[in-house]
């Protein structure tokens, strides 16, 4: 498999107010409310101030990177729970397993290149890529050209860059994965590029780096048996710097080190004119806890088989403020139904907050934990999902070398599923609540010039193959919300990259959505199903 088909597939599996303008949409504009009904129309006394959720991403932020597993992320684990808590949160469970946990430092202090004599910059490290030992590895650098591969890379250190952008015209898995894809609404219109064309990092590299991330580079270098790697990433060192390893991969031996475009080079020359090289790559494995967190607020028949669930998903584990922080978005919704006397909540709220996005092999290699596959009797009771990632993000560029915000808010994506009772539900919450850049996706069914719409991607696919996506028994009605994938990879990236209006105007427009959830008639709300028609 190429490696683009390779990340186009990560990704399917695999996402404030000011001057508003509406998008463009073929949908029946919703109707306006009948009634302030705080199920779906929010009370601005319930729901969470600027400063509060200020207050949550400082925890979160102190708490960086939260890989699982990690001090880190137990403590973020622990925040987490508490403040569920304290909105009436009850029954919470730690669907627990461990595993073998690999680390190495942030910094430099672990991790080294030296080539004849002098020291290399070094941009960052490869996740759970093996170790050398305080002594490195010394062996010859070998340039890896992807159109004339060297004859052999065993015992040697590969050097390999990323591939480029590819040429026009586009292969299907670049432009369906990385180019802005075809929509049912969005707002902000004049702020976003020609739909599947090239973005330039120099305007945004939010699709860019995702591309070169997802090459999955060490697989050569497996196959090969080289004794090292180094990736050069076509990026600058403010960029690469922190940047870890996505999709992270299984356990591998062949120690792992990545370059700027810049060291890269000057690396590539040394490797081309056979030089030596010692690769140090100090890490450690201890034997780790994973959970799941799941936790209910309770509906008006919880406990008995009446109940009916909306199941509340996100990952907690990730490198920067806003990878994995989902679980505010959830916290957010849950602080405000908390207002709602729980004879008044129709439907109870189901936390399903997952940990195997950023540990080795990801979901996929740990398929018997989840907890619906411990408790497959469970099922029964979800009714509906509602799905978050990535909330309050801001749009960065390159600029030179230099690692900069663009001034917008990174572009986010609101799923729903081909029912016209949740697409206006989802257009009508986005005009009401305004949220900046922001795309409501049904992939179900053509967007609104003919062409594909943004698959539904992120933790909301994972599980048991498509657990969250429709079939296997789920085919019930979800909303999704994911910001896109530019500045967050990075183990650097802090609150200075996290905007609080931002993320209120995006989560009062899910918790909107998770009331449309908790009130709907579920027999209406059925979806039309895949490749649906437009209406």
């Amino acid at each position: 498999m190429q490696p683009t088909e390779l990340a186009g597939n990560f990704r399917r599996i695999a996402w404030g107010a000011a001057v508003f303008i509406i998008g463009a949409c073929n949908s029946d504009l919703p109707p306006a409310r009948e009634s302030a009904n705080p199920l779906t129309t929010l009370n601005p006394d319930f729901i969470v101030t600027p400063d509060e959720a200020y207050a949550w991403a400082r925890a979160k932020d102190e708490n960086r990177p939260a890989l699982t597993g990690s001090p880190k992320w137990h403590r973020w684990l622990q925040d987490l729970e508490q403040r569920f808590a304290s909105y009436g949160v009850v029954d919470f469970v730690h669907n627990s397993w461990e595993f073998e946990r690999w680390e190495t430092s942030d910094d430099p202090t672990d991790w080294s290149l030296d080539i004849d004599g002098d020291a290399i910059p070094v941009a960052f490290y490869g996740a759970y890529s093996g170790t050398t030992g305080p002594e490195g590895i010394t062996a010859s650098l070998v340039y890896y050209d992807h159109n004339d591969p060297p004859d052999s890379i065993a015992g040697k250190i590969v050097v390999i860059p990323t591939l480029p952008t590819p040429d026009e015209p586009l292969p299907p898995d670049y432009r369906n994965s990385y180019t802005y894809p075809d929509y049912e609404y969005r707002t902000d219109n004049e702020t976003f590029p020609a739909l599947f064309e090239v973005v330039e990092p120099a305007d945004s590299f939010t699709f860019e780096i995702y591309y070169q991330l997802g090459q999955q580079l060490h697989e050569i270098a497996i196959a090969g048996n080289a004794a090292g790697l180094l990736i050069v990433y076509d990026m600058g060192f403010e960029r690469t710097s922190g940047l870890y390893s996505f999709p992270v991969p299984a356990r591998y031996d062949v120690p792992t080190l990545t370059l700027d475009r810049v060291q890269g080079a000057k690396v590539i020359a040394n490797a081309k004119a056979g030089k030596t090289a010692t690769l140090r790559l100090e890490a450690r494995t201890e034997t780790a806890e994973a959970y799941q967190l799941i936790g209910y607020l309770p509906g008006r028949d919880y406990g008995t088989d009446k109940d009916e669930q909306i199941l509340m998903v996100t990952h907690t584990d990730g490198p920067s403020i806003t990878q994995d922080n989902g679980a505010l978005g959830i916290l957010a919704a849950v602080r405000y139904y908390s207002n709602i006397s729980q004879e008044d909540r129709p439907r109870t709220l189901a936390l399903y907050l997952d940990a195997r996005h950023y540990i080795t092999g990801m979901e996929r290699a740990f398929p018997d934990v989840v907890w619906f596959e411990r408790n497959p009797e469970l099922k029964n009771s979800v009714v509906a999902i509602m799905h978050m990632e990535h909330l309050g993000e801001l749009e960065y560029r390159e600029v030179g070398e230099a690692n900069l915000p663009t001034g917008l808010a990174e572009h986010a994506v609101i799923w729903t599923r081909n029912n016209p009772i949740l697409i206006n539900a989802a257009i009508e919450a986005v005009r009401t609540h305004q949220p900046k850049r922001v795309t409501v996706s049904v992939p179900e069914r053509p967007g609104i010039n003919g062409d594909q719409q943004e698959a539904w991607w992120g933790v909301a696919t994972f599980g048991q193959g498509e657990l969250f996506r429709g079939g296997d028994g789920w085919d019930v009605p979800m909303f999704g919300f994911g910001g896109w994938l530019g500045n967050y990879w990075n183990t650097r990236t802090g609150i200075e990259a996290w905007d609080k209006e931002l993320f209120v105007s995006q989560a009062n427009t899910m918790t909107e959505l998770t009331g449309v959830l908790m009130s709907i008639d579920l027999k209406e709300a059925q979806s039309k199903g895949v490749k649906g028609t437009r209406d």
